[in-house]
């Protein structure tokens, strides 16, 4: 007799519930959209049912079901968690004493389930073959199944009964998941996902994973004690699980798993709680900008650990709060906002956009026509693309092919050069060594609570004072009544845990200011001791807070080195020269700049506080500091360094930029000049402004001698910057030179294209006009 052998199922996991579809996208560029085939059911805190138990027990956020620093930007799916409002307002609502026997209501949580790439715990790009074949239960039961893997290597199954020849979408349906091969990605409602988990791991001792014991201060309050006085059993949320059948093997079209996921996300979120501007760049897969910014945050994350230069992804702030553009993150030293920006003004920017120190203008968000705004031409599209498909690619509608092309001769043309500038100018390379320094102490420490805090979730540190502040309220309020005396442990233990991160970052802080001075000769006279003296310290943290780790700063050290070559390339096309060496010209910017940034001896460091705050009287450890008239903000620009404001510190770099190239040097020169006629004027009328309100005199009564006088300070206070600049006094022009230079730029060319009427617009005020400046 043949013996009948079958192979037995890898599907270990099942659940009941209803099944359902819709569908997502379309990708930038087509006219394509996905379906989604969801299962939807519940979970609950009633341990007798086994399925809600193994299903908690393998969902989490993305933060620990893979390691972040080996995930790429293409497969990054959420924003980090806020556990302080989880435990400060999630938790309470299910927990909620007035009305402890009624059921909860949330919207449901949304999770797809990913395949993972073979012997790695990372997401694949698509499902194993997809089939759907009618069959019969073990019941007896008509079915339709829809299966992904082979049987014995499954990674989902629907089970969907087959009545009067109709598809049951409704009742007796099942979901059959392979957990070894899957991870239930929760893409929206990790919150509400997050709540009811810190219930479950509270009671059930569940927080001993190494990925997940970081967060597990956040919930201590809630005891298992307390949490039994509810009914558990009433405590349901609905959860829907996502799939896309047509993503297998067999698919051919522009999506992928990750890039579906992040549809949904994006799909569920235009109406829902605002998702920071930072995130929906990162997730926007119908902006080419946006496409640019992950090729260089992926440039960033994929440096390897064995690098001579020390950044790291952690360095750059991803998730910034709200839409705000100031880093908050004492690691950071810039962000998704900031490098965004950048990227974009150097594709999309027209001539007349920056002219001299004026704010920049432009409403950036609105452009999308490539050869209208230049960025064809910068990207080489027609020649790479062909023309007929660059004549029909745009910023927000491109193909998958074009869009990876373009990546590509972005990456050669200009990101290549922007992370150049992250990695070897050097204060941003000293920030970076420090913050590298204390992540490794902290990982020779094996402290698991202060790294997860400082360097893997950068919103964890505001979420972490939030959580003390709410649990001090409640302590007030006597919430937890005979738990009190626990909850006053906990708030203990988390002052602790302030304090030793204040101290971990002043040790940042110092480190950073020691490889700041490192090139200095004569450092000793910075120190107080055997350290660098405090208030020294203090004057370099602020220079990272205020200018080094700025939008305005950062796009004003990249733009002002693409406009300037941009335009010499020009010059020199037009006489028949060779093309400008980009390269060895963007070497050179570096140590232009770098003869201010890296000071080489305490003189030069004077000249350096000196441009930034005021001058230094006596010993410099003694810092006594004397407001001056020559600073670059007395000079150029006292107000608020806004991003749209990097020209002014675009006329800093002019002023240090020494280029090799004679075209490059003549143009950079006309620039400076058009600068500097700029800044005399605007800096005589706030000397005549000053002198008339003080004196309480009118315009027209001035003396011109007091005119004069006017004229004299403005070009004596330009005159001092420009020495602690770096030019030698024989070098400054005259005052004569200065009051006849011309403050209008050259000419510009009449192929450029007009924008009427655009002043530069912040991300705010398009959000007041209900447009999203990522459109």
């Amino acid at each position: 007799m043949a013996l009948s052998l079958r192979k037995s199922s890898a599907l270990n996991l099942e659940l009941e519930g209803s099944t359902g579809s819709f569908r997502v996208g379309s990708i930038a560029g087509t006219n394509n959209t996905l379906e989604v085939k969801y299962f939807l059911t519940d979970l609950s805190l009633d341990y007798e049912s086994g399925a809600s138990a193994q299903v908690l027990s393998h969902l989490a956020p993305v933060r620990e079901l893979f390691e972040t620093e080996k995930l790429e930007f293409d497969e990054i799916m959420q924003r980090d968690i806020d556990d302080a409002r989880v435990s400060a307002e999630l938790v309470p609502y299910l927990l909620d004493k007035n009305s402890r026997d009624m059921v909860k209501l949330f919207p449901p949580i949304v999770v797809v389930i990913l395949p993972t790439v073979p012997n790695a715990n990372r997401p694949a790009d698509k499902y194993p073959p997809v089939v759907t074949e009618d069959g019969t239960s073990a019941d007896g039961q008509e079915e339709r199944r829809t299966r992904s893997g082979a049987i014995g290597q499954e990674v989902f199954e629907f089970s969907q009964p087959i009545l009067d020849g109709e598809v049951v979408k409704h009742d007796l349906n099942r979901l059959k998941l392979n957990t070894e091969r899957t991870r239930l990605v929760i893409v929206d409602g990790q919150h509400r996902a997050m709540a009811l988990l810190a219930l479950y791991r509270n009671l059930q001792d569940k927080w001993t994973d190494e990925r997940r014991a970081p967060y597990k201060d956040f919930y201590e309050e809630w005891t298992p004690n307390y949490i039994r006085q509810f009914q558990l059993s009433h405590i349901s949320l609905p959860v829907m699980f996502c799939t896309f059948p047509e993503l297998d093997e067999h698919y051919k079209g522009d999506f992928d798993l990750k890039k579906a996921a992040r549809s949904i996300f994006l799909t569920l979120n235009k109406t829902a709680r605002k998702v920071s501007e930072s995130r929906n760049r990162l997730l926007d897969d119908n902006d080419l900008i946006a496409l640019f910014l992950r090729k260089t945050l992926s440039a960033i994350k994929n440096r390897d650990v064995l690098s001579q230069n020390s950044i790291r992804i952690f360095n750059v702030e991803l998730d910034q709060s709200g839409d705000r553009i100031k880093i908050e993150s004492a690691i950071a030293v810039t962000g998704v906002n900031h490098i965004y920006y950048i990227i974009e003004h150097l594709l999309l920017n027209k001539p007349d956009d920056v002219s001299g120190i004026s704010a920049r203008a432009g409403k950036y968000y609105k452009r999308t026509d490539l050869e209208a705004y230049g960025a064809s031409r910068r990207l080489d599209a027609r020649n790479i693309l062909g023309a007929a498909l660059a004549d029909t690619t745009y910023r927000d509608i491109f193909s998958r092919d074009a869009g990876d092309k373009l990546a590509e001769q972005y990456d050669t043309n200009y990101g290549a050069f922007l992370l150049e500038f992250y990695v070897r100018f050097a204060p941003i390379e000293a920030h970076c060594r420090a913050s590298l320094s204390l992540e490794e102490n902290l990982k020779s420490q094996e402290n698991r609570k202060l790294r997860p805090i400082l360097f893997e979730g950068q919103g964890m540190s505001r979420v972490f004072n939030d959580h003390r502040d709410n649990l001090r309220e409640k302590l007030k309020s006597k919430e937890f009544g005979s738990e009190a005396t626990k909850i006053e442990e906990i708030i203990k233990n988390l002052d602790i845990t302030a304090g030793q991160i204040k101290s971990a970052i002043d040790r940042f802080k110092g480190q950073r200011a020691v490889n700041f001075v490192d090139s200095i000769s004569d450092k000793n006279k910075l120190k107080d001791g055997t350290d660098i003296h405090p208030k020294i310290v203090g004057f370099i943290s602020d220079l990272y807070d205020n200018v080094f780790s700025s939008v305005a700063f950062q796009t004003a050290a990249v733009a002002t080195f693409f406009g300037e070559v941009e335009r010499a390339q020009a010059e020199a096309k037009k006489v028949g020269a060779a093309k400008i060496d980009v390269t060895a010209e963007f070497d050179a910017y570096l140590t232009s700049l770098h003869a201010l940034f890296v000071p080489k001896s305490v003189s030069q460091f004077r000249s350096l506080v000196e441009v930034f705050v005021g001058k230094v009287e006596g010993e410099i450890t003694e810092w006594k500091l004397v407001r001056t008239p020559h600073t670059f903000r007395e000079v150029v620009y006292p107000g608020e360094m806004q991003p749209d404001q990097w020209p002014k510190y675009r006329y800093m770099m002019l002023e240090l930029w020494r280029p090799q190239n004679e075209h490059l040097q003549a143009v950079v020169a006309a620039s400076r000049d058009v600068c500097r006629a700029q800044v005399f004027k605007a800096l005589v009328g706030r000397r005549k402004d000053e002198f008339t309100r003080n004196e309480v005199k009118r315009e027209e009564d001035l003396t011109p001698a007091e005119r004069a006088t006017f004229v004299t300070q403005a070009y004596e206070a330009i005159r001092t910057l420009l020495n602690n600049l770096g030019w030698k006094t024989t070098e400054i022009p005259s005052k004569k030179t200065f009051e006849g230079l011309s403050a209008e730029p050259a000419e510009i060319s009449p192929a450029a294209v007009a924008e009427e009427d655009e002043v530069w617009e912040s991300a705010e005020d398009a959000a007041d006009e209900g447009i999203s400046s990522a459109e």
